[in-house]
């Protein structure tokens, strides 16, 4: 049997599309300490992702719906328990930071935000940290696990709606978790459209729980019909959903994140976020952007300069490289 040689506590809280940027880092931590028992704490909202991470032990939830203080209570005594011998924070928020200075963990280091370039990516970010207690990292590759019970899901929606044939299925996400990161419903009806008709693609749209509405708008839009799906899908069906998809148009938000993570051709349109810090490293995925600024309050009109002819022209080339 493999002796375990103690304990690593590894937090990221949140978000969606944050924590799959973690992935190379988590993966780098298991590589270099493959006897140690890892262990992940993350919001209660992401176990459905993080429960299928190959590299971690263990997760630990902390349930943020209102559970405060005694929720923060629970979780530190359990953390307590574990002994951990060391503590990697890849969040870097005061809660983060707290956390990790109450866990008892015998050494903890910590990202800080304020030190790292403002351009260098996420991932490299992370590498940096790592790189403080000797985990020289280099592969940057995503990865996302999606489960057979998540796949079969998929395949038995995609047959009861006839989408498992040749058709090229095209996935569009309208939605962001903020209105400055959103491009106009309108446009991206009139791009589903035009891939539509082109290619007569089945233009798979998605939607979060709070978009149902903006999904609605998406699809009142279009003069041809979407298919549509439940918005309130767990993140492994979404994720199954997307793997069957030969492209993916969005904004930048989370399910962008695990389109890239699943290698399917990804369309990213950014407002006032950093793609060079958030964006996809790969060049099989194109980002469209205008503008250098940061400043949320001009993110509408940020997005308001994408057009639907460039994001049509990038689409309709990725889409003829498939058909190549």
């Amino acid at each position: 049997m493999t002796q375990n040689l103690g304990g690593i506590l590894l937090i990221r809280m949140t978000s969606l599309g944050d924590i799959i940027l973690t992935l190379p880092a988590i993966r780098a931590i298991r590589q270099h300490f493959p006897l140690h028992r890892v262990t992940m704490l993350t919001s209660l909202e992401y176990i459905d992702l993080v429960s299928e991470i190959p590299y971690l032990d263990e997760i630990i939830t902390l349930d943020r719906r209102g559970k405060e203080p005694a929720e923060t209570i629970r979780v530190v005594r359990q953390l307590r328990q574990k002994k951990f011998d060391l503590v990697i924070d890849l969040h870097g928020k005061f809660r983060t930071r707290l956390l990790s200075g109450l866990s008892g963990g015998r050494q903890r280091i910590g990202s800080r935000r304020d030190i790292y370039p403002p351009n260098t990516h996420a991932i490299d970010d992370h590498f940096q940290l790592l790189s403080t207690i000797g985990i020289q990292a280099n592969d940057k590759s995503l990865e996302f696990y999606v489960t057979e019970a998540n796949q079969c899901f998929a395949q038995e929606l995609l047959n009861e709606k006839l989408l498992l044939g040749d058709q090229a299925k095209v996935g569009i996400f309208p939605g962001a978790r903020w209105d400055y990161k959103c491009w106009p419903a309108d446009r991206f009806a009139e791009v589903a459209d035009r891939i539509g008709k082109q290619y007569n693609a089945a233009i798979l749209l998605f939607g979060g729980p709070a978009e149902a509405d903006l999904v609605s708008q998406v699809r009142d839009s279009m003069q041809t019909d979407p298919i549509l799906f439940d918005t309130n899908l767990q993140i492994g069906q979404l994720a199954a959903l997307i793997s069957f998809c030969d492209q993916f148009v969005s904004n930048d938000t989370g399910p962008t994140h695990i389109a890239v993570a699943l290698g399917i051709p990804t369309i990213v349109l950014f407002g006032a976020t950093n793609h060079l810090k958030f964006g996809p490293l790969d060049p099989m995925h194109t980002v469209i952007r205008h503008g250098n600024s940061l400043d949320r309050s001009k993110g509408n009109d940020m997005m308001r300069l994408i057009t639907t002819d460039e994001v049509w022209k990038i689409a309709e080339g990725k889409l003829n490289s498939l058909d190549k």
